[in-house]
């Protein structure tokens, strides 16, 4: 594999999606060029744009440059951009709807936004901000996706989660009188979302790194309506569909999803791993510690019509490399991976021979 370091700051880049088309990139003297998010960041910072220059070896022509956005009212109100995909001109962002390590869950992390890739190619030019559309849903989706996975024998929350996820949410929201104050409900599994990737029928399929399966199986879930979110102001979010990856992960070393790609809407590419990085404190982990110890592995698989298990063909092994966080496979099929490295975010390629 080929790998660049990105020198980019913060040095925390979460999931990877293709954008412009052909013309676009003629147009700037690249070849291929990606969208990566920056965790830990508001949403109108948390934007990057990877472009390689036409003709270059794969391991050398890389631009990383920070794309700064406007969320207007919103600047500011969201936080720990986690997963990226794009569609018809517009690169969506996902917030994680998770919490810290140790909780709470944090309304700032209810959000999607997007921005067209007209208003970053703007950017680009004259440096004017990018016009970032947010809607935040104050654990609106956190809401539809444990309704979704009601019928599912999930990973059993333990005590400290429960605790510090479910209980401490659900009494800060009554003891503040917060808007969202019963969305979240003693019975529910915290959310951690850190894919993304459109389907062939235009809605927005979420891969969850927590929670997954019983038997450690990773979980893709479908989000019916992410347009009318954009529409409506008052539109609640959705979803459908919910697939297992049933053979990704065990009981001993369950599997969350880390990364989502597709080329078609059909076939998936996907990085699975662990459910939470270890050595930092993690509530997850507290209670699982079986939890950290999946490898890090680029899976494909095809989506079948009705929810259920789905299997997988594995494409590589990343062996002691374990911060996996987003894929990108190009036109060429080469498949490119962005990594969290010690003090640096780098992008590796894979050559399919």
């Amino acid at each position: 594999m080929h790998e660049t370091d990105l020198h980019l700051d913060p040095n925390e880049a979460s999931d990877l999606c293709r954008v412009f088309g052909p013309d676009e990139l003629v147009r700037r003297g690249w070849e291929r060029a990606f969208v990566t998010v920056l965790d830990e960041a508001t949403a109108e910072n948390a934007i990057a744009l990877l472009a390689h220059a036409a003709g270059a070896p794969l391991d050398e022509g890389w631009t990383a440059v920070r794309v700064p956005a406007d969320a207007g009212i919103h600047n500011g109100r969201t936080e720990d951009a986690e997963a990226c995909a794009s569609r018809d001109g517009y690169v969506y962002l996902v917030g994680s709807q998770f919490g810290k390590k140790r909780g709470p869950l944090a309304a700032k992390r209810s959000w999607i936004a997007r921005v067209s890739e007209a208003s970053i190619g703007r950017t680009l030019d004259d440096g004017t901000p990018a016009e970032l559309e947010v809607v935040r849903m104050r654990f609106g989706l956190h809401r539809a996706i444990n309704d979704a996975l009601a019928g599912i024998d999930l990973l059993p929350l333990g005590p400290l989660g429960q605790q510090v996820y479910v209980d401490a949410t659900i009494a800060t929201g009554e003891l503040k009188a917060k808007r969202w104050s019963g969305t979240v409900r003693a019975t529910d599994h915290p959310v951690n979302i850190e894919a993304a990737e459109f389907s062939a029928e235009g809605k927005l399929l979420l891969g969850l790194r927590y929670p997954v399966t019983a038997d450690g199986h990773p979980l893709v879930v479908e989000l019916e309506n992410v347009d009318e979110l954009f529409a409506d102001p008052d539109a609640v979010p959705r979803c459908g569909r919910v697939w297992v990856l049933n053979d990704v992960g065990t009981r001993e070393a369950p599997a969350g999803l880390r990364a989502l790609d597709t080329r078609d809407g059909v076939e998936f590419d996907a990085i699975v791993g662990d459910l939470d990085a270890s050595g930092k404190s993690a509530t997850v982990l507290a209670d699982h510690p079986e939890g950290a110890l999946a490898d890090s592995e680029h899976v494909r698989f095809e989506l079948t019509t009705e929810s259920g298990p789905v299997g997988t063909k594995t494409m590589h092994h990343f062996g002691g490399i374990r911060r996996i966080e987003g894929i990108a496979v190009d036109h060429e099929g080469h498949a490119h991976y962005v990594i969290d490295e010690e003090g640096h975010v780098a992008l590796r390629t894979l050559v399919f021979e």
